[in-house]
């Protein structure tokens, strides 16, 4: 019993001192909540202009929780500033409360149309557990989270932005660039903190409250989650604020981020967490966009945080942005864009997407232009087979307002044709409102092509009805033959094979038809239909990669597809006979 007493008077004079160490290193005296009465005051610190940190009245209502649910401190805040920012509001997330002169919490939650000097505080000692404990316990109420504040978009961008960001559940609001005056500034307790995705010459960003700091540059902030994605790689950085906006729901904070100053590495329930210093991985873009009617030319520099569900949107969001500030208009037209993406598999070693396409829009040509580029950020980031750290991402754009699309009225070739020869292919167009005009492509007719009628499809890169056509004849010879009721429900499979690797993904979306392309291929036949009876037999077995992979093949085209690019975006097909003869 003796040695038991002195086991347990060590352990608690140990976790006295490690308590004691930890309080000295932040120099700020904590207060458990255990220790809150109702009519307990003290004050809060936050800032509503510029970066001066000013105070406000706090008087303590009660604790609400329990140990095992978590706390949450209900108060009344109250005082001139207060009335000036239209009560707590958005952007004060994290203002630290002080009771006694002892930190009890950070600002944190409320409820919308509620009175505005009422709020709930997470209490310092969860927010603490945020650079040791990874599940911290969740609050009923509604967090106090701030608007994402972006600079340098347009109109336009920014309503493009809140559409993709809509899913997340933020709202941007377009607000002006930072200020030299931010380049002085530090973190402390109660001075804004921006919370950065975007940094350069567009930043998205949002602004909450410091609510503790230490001697080794550690912070914490907001009281409640930003987007709660755990461990994180946000750019942390000093903010200014030029206003608290009253607001009919809540007020906010406008505001803008300033110079980063290091990461936030925890993003979670009871807050946020970082360290000055600290540098986050980064993906550099450079976007470059000339509107062809004018000759003006705009060019986007950014640095984007790494997170995956992010990185799309956040790509997105820049190459539109830049889209709408060179073309400087409204509505549709015709875009080329080319673009590059560098990456590293952790599994698939190096990685190089590389893409050059076409588009036309009656209506907004922006949306449509990055499409390819999205799906491209979307599968580095999201696949199932690896992660996959993108290094750079370079995009380069051209616009008009014009409408530079073709139809293909016809193409024509000579009667004859020889093995191993060139086939000069004459294909007719007629552009949009002008006249008839003509272009000629050389297919290669392969070496081994046999004596005889050879068929070809001659299609735009966009054109879908030729594999519609085949799909139809191929279903209605194995309805008859096999049982089957001619439809394409077997389609679905080619998505659904487990036999595909992340390599024929990527291997695929390089060589993916252009939309201003012409293709020619020889037309697939099907005398043989054994095959595609042993196919089904497998896929009604369990299989379910038999009809995907032949499905897969016909959209590959055979390997004798040949690609001739044009100036116009194509649209059309015509089917071509010519006889080949021995050379």
């Amino acid at each position: 019993m003796h040695l038991l007493k002195w086991k347990r008077i060590l352990f608690l004079t140990l976790g006295w001192l490690l308590a004691a160490v930890s309080l000295a290193a932040a120099a700020i005296p904590t207060i458990a909540v255990e220790e809150l009465k109702p009519g307990m005051k003290g004050y809060g610190k936050t800032v509503i202009r510029g970066a001066d940190i000013e105070t406000f009245d706090v008087e303590v209502l009660g604790v609400t929780g329990t140990e095992t649910g978590g706390y949450n401190i209900l108060i009344k805040a109250s005082g001139p500033l207060l009335k000036e920012s239209g009560g707590i509001a958005q952007g004060m997330s994290g203002s630290p409360v002080y009771i006694d002169g002892r930190l009890a919490g950070a600002v944190a939650y409320g409820q919308a149309f509620s009175d505005p000097n009422y709020c709930f505080l997470t209490p310092i000692n969860e927010m603490l557990r945020l650079f040791d404990e990874t599940d911290p316990r969740p609050s009923v109420f509604l967090p106090k989270s701030t608007p994402l504040m972006v600079s340098g978009f347009t109109a336009d961008g920014v309503a493009h932005l809140n559409e993709e960001l809509s899913p997340f559940g933020l709202t941007s609001y377009a607000v002006p660039g930072g200020t030299d005056e931010l380049d002085s500034v530090q973190l402390e307790p109660g001075s804004s903190v921006g919370v950065s995705l975007v940094r350069g010459d567009m930043v998205i960003g949002a602004i909450g409250t410091v609510t503790w700091t230490d001697d080794e540059g550690r912070i914490l902030a907001f009281g409640h989650p930003f987007l709660q994605h755990g461990d994180s790689n946000y750019f942390m950085t000093n903010a200014w604020i030029f206003a608290s906006v009253p607001n009919i729901q809540s007020a906010f904070k406008v505001g803008t981020l300033g110079k980063t100053l290091g990461r936030i590495s925890q993003d979670r329930l009871s807050g946020i967490a970082g360290k000055e210093g600290e540098n986050a991985p980064i993906i550099p873009m450079y976007v470059s966009v000339t509107d062809k009617d004018r000759g003006l030319h705009k060019s986007s520099n950014v640095q984007l945080i790494t997170d995956e569900d992010l990185v799309p949107t956040l790509v997105d969001g820049v190459t539109y942005n830049t889209v709408s500030m060179a073309k400087d208009r409204k509505g549709g037209g015709t875009s080329r864009i080319r673009f590059t993406i560098t990456a590293e598999g952790e599994k698939e070693g190096p990685i190089r997407l590389r893409r050059e396409n076409m588009f036309y829009s009656a209506t907004d040509i922006g949306k449509l232009t990055d499409s390819e580029l999205n799906v491209a950020t979307d599968m580095l980031m999201n696949n199932r087979f690896d992660k996959v750290t993108i290094q750079d991402i370079n995009v380069d754009v051209e616009t008009t307002s014009g409408c530079e699309v073709a139809e293909m009225l016809g193409a024509t070739a000579p009667a004859t044709a020889v093995q191993g020869g060139i086939l000069p292919i004459t294909l007719t167009f007629k552009p949009y409102r002008s006249e008839e005009i003509t272009r000629t492509v050389n297919f290669k007719v392969p070496d081994k092509q046999p004596a005889g009628p050879m068929n070809l499809i001659v299609r735009s890169g966009n054109a879908t009805a030729w594999i519609t056509k085949a799909l139809s004849r191929k279903n209605s010879r194995n309805g008859a033959q096999d049982g089957g009721d001619g439809n394409s429900e077997d389609e679905t499979a080619m998505f659904q094979s487990s036999q595909r690797q992340f390599r024929d993904f990527l291997t695929e979306f390089n060589d993916m038809d252009a939309n201003n392309e012409v293709i020619v291929d020889l037309m697939p036949t099907y005398g043989d239909e054994r095959p595609s009876r042993r196919a089904a037999a497998r896929s009604a077995a369990g299989s379910g990669n038999a009809m995907g992979s032949a499905l897969t093949g016909l959209l590959k085209g055979s390997k004798y597809k040949q690609k001739f690019p044009l100036d116009f975006i194509i649209t059309g097909e015509s089917n071509i006979t010519v006889d080949v003869q021995k050379r």
